[in-house]
């Protein structure tokens, strides 16, 4: 139960997932955590599904992940579930969100695994025994889903190791979520993550046949809610400051084929979408 309630509210009830015992942190609402545990065993039958369904539609996990001025110096990290749950995604997540939103992601299963674009040098102690192969663009291998990626503790790989995946030298129940400066320079200039870019901003031209019709589509896709009217202008007056300075054609850094300038623009504002804070947190 402190398990499940952990991946749902980002921090567990005891917070201490590795540690539960004696040593560890005590619960935050022990009762809370005695009722829940004895009705999953009890009256659930064990069935995960039945307790997700408990958390998932009960009121404190509905609340809105708003924080409120008079809470935030009483409840800051939440422990009082005053607010409910905002939490940055798991890596693995990041990566497959942004395939998906551009429409890019396989949906191909099992296989061995993939070498999706790696930054240049990284391999280069390993390449004579083990060498990585990144595939093709438009080769599916080339966007599978995280689950596939080929992995290496002794060089993780740097978009995982960015946003805390763990090394899989030892077991980790627990994941810590940082926020660095790292992950951000990760989401804008990744390689997978400028193709996801590109990729959603040609989806977003060939969505609709307006400009604003266009950015709507684009926050649609990425956040899941129907935008405000000065969102769109926002990201309409990015575009049309990108369309100013762009010249008429570009090229991508991976791929020799050129782009027009209303792509190139498109694919920035396409960008900042996929690094919106409400894209990257559940």
């Amino acid at each position: 139960v402190n398990r499940i309630w952990a991946q749902l509210f980002g921090i567990g009830l005891v917070e201490t997932q590795e540690d539960f015992g004696s040593s560890g942190d005590p619960p935050s609402h022990p009762a809370l955590l005695d009722d829940l545990a004895v009705r999953f065993s009890n009256d659930m039958d064990w069935s995960v599904k039945r307790l997700l369904r408990e958390l998932t539609l009960s009121s404190t996990y509905r609340q809105a992940s708003i924080i409120r001025p008079q809470l935030a110096g009483r409840d800051p990290r939440n422990r009082l579930l005053s607010r409910g749950p905002r939490n940055r995604l798991p890596a693995e997540t990041v990566r497959d969100q942004a395939l998906a939103v551009a429409g890019l992601l396989s949906e191909k299963m099992y296989g061995p695994p993939v070498h999706p674009p790696l930054p240049e040098g990284v391999w280069d102690p390993f390449q004579a025994a083990d060498k990585w192969t990144t595939a093709e663009r438009g080769d599916e291998n080339r966007y599978r889903r995280s689950i596939y990626v080929y992995m290496k503790r002794t060089i993780p790989y740097p978009m995982f190791a960015s946003f805390d995946t763990p090394s899989r030298e030892f077991c980790t129940v627990r994941r810590v979520t940082s926020n660095t400066p790292l992950q951000a320079l990760m989401t804008l200039n990744d390689a997978t993550f400028h193709e996801a870019a590109l990729a959603l901003g040609g989806r977003m031209l060939a969505g609709a046949e307006t400009l604003p019709q266009q950015l709507r589509f684009g926050l649609r896709l990425a956040t899941g809610r129907e935008p405000s009217a000065d969102e769109v202008a926002e990201l309409e007056t990015l575009y049309r400051q990108l369309m100013e300075q762009q010249p008429q054609a570009a090229e991508t850094s991976e791929r020799e084929e050129r782009v027009t300038a209303e792509e190139q623009a498109m694919a920035i504002v396409a960008g900042v979408l996929l690094n919106l804070d409400e894209v990257l947190a559940k």
